[in-house]
């Protein structure tokens, strides 16, 4: 079975709704040109700093990354963090289990001419928990460059989210290369298989990979280190309260609340941040700011 392509005017739920059969679904053209021109661009210089470090075998010795402080990096790759279409997709996905998602991890990451196939693997390995039926998270490959089979275009297992890796895995010989014109967005399950193809090519193809996770669960990237308060502030109170600055539920039930008092004087930042009205938070603003002076 081929990894699905489907076209930018597909509607939300056609598309959450072949994530949730296959595992994984292409979005053609979802980001502007001028958009991932300005990634690309502002990610380079990270790119290029990267080229003398070592790497694990499981990264890639000629696989260039960008991955902390990546929004500090390339401060436009915000608006693929919370692309409209993406929240819908993840919302669908995640809120059933949760009263709001966060960004888990950002990386830039441009595999070069000779590289090998990165081993297949799932994102959600990370959380030592598994349950049938409820994804900890999704992840979001966005092209800045084509991808091609030659390239080194996401291998994609698909139907793998189906088996529970404490039982046994998935024949991880079928898969599916990515092919996708840059701007495109390659959106898959946490539990589903994956992993960078080799690059047969004379040419280095480029990516950016958003996960998003469950609130109550720890983000991979710690963001409140890598952006703190007064670097946060920068950005939109959608993109913030992804980045993780809002509560996980409201009231009593809340986790990760925070009262305002004794505010410390290098977070830089009013005591009720405006971003946890839009995300986060039970109802509106007012029901918010009520429930707080009961």
């Amino acid at each position: 079975m081929p990894l699905c392509t489907l076209e930018p005017s597909v509607d939300a739920a056609t598309a959450t709704q072949v994530l949730r059969r296959d595992g994984a679904v292409v979005i053609k053209n979802l980001a502007k040109p001028e958009l991932v021109n300005a990634v690309s661009t502002e990610l380079r210089v990270q790119f290029d700093a990267d080229r003398t470090t070592k790497h694990s075998d499981f990264d890639g010795d000629l696989t260039l990354r960008c991955s902390a402080s990546l929004l500090r990096a390339a401060p436009s790759a915000a608006a693929l963090m919370d692309h409209d279409m993406l929240v819908e997709i993840a919302d669908a996905i995640l809120l059933p289990h949760c009263a709001t998602y966060q960004l888990g991890s950002m990386t830039g990451i441009e595999i070069h001419p000779g590289e090998r196939a990165q081993p297949l693997h799932r994102d959600d390995s990370l959380y030592p928990i598994e349950i049938s039926g409820l994804e900890l998270q999704i992840g979001v490959m966005w092209a800045l460059d084509d991808f091609t089979e030659e390239n080194g275009g996401t291998r994609v297992v698909l139907n793998s989210h189906r088996f529970m890796r404490s039982w046994h895995l998935p024949n991880l010989s079928e898969w599916e290369s990515t092919v996708m014109p840059a701007g495109s967005a390659l959106f898959y399950l946490g539990s589903t298989w994956h992993g960078g193809g080799a690059n047969n090519s004379e040419s280095p193809r480029a990516g950016l990979i958003n996960t998003y996770s469950l609130g109550w669960l720890r983000q991979e990237s710690n963001h409140y280190l890598e952006l703190p308060p007064n670097t946060a502030m920068q950005f939109t109170p959608r993109q913030r309260a992804l980045l993780g600055y809002t509560a996980h539920g409201c009231g009593d039930d809340s986790i990760g609340k925070y009262d305002g008092n004794d505010c410390p004087a290098w977070l830089d930042m009013p005591p009720e941040p405006a971003w946890r009205d839009e995300r986060g938070q039970v109802g509106t603003s007012e029901d918010a700011k009520a429930q707080a002076s009961n």
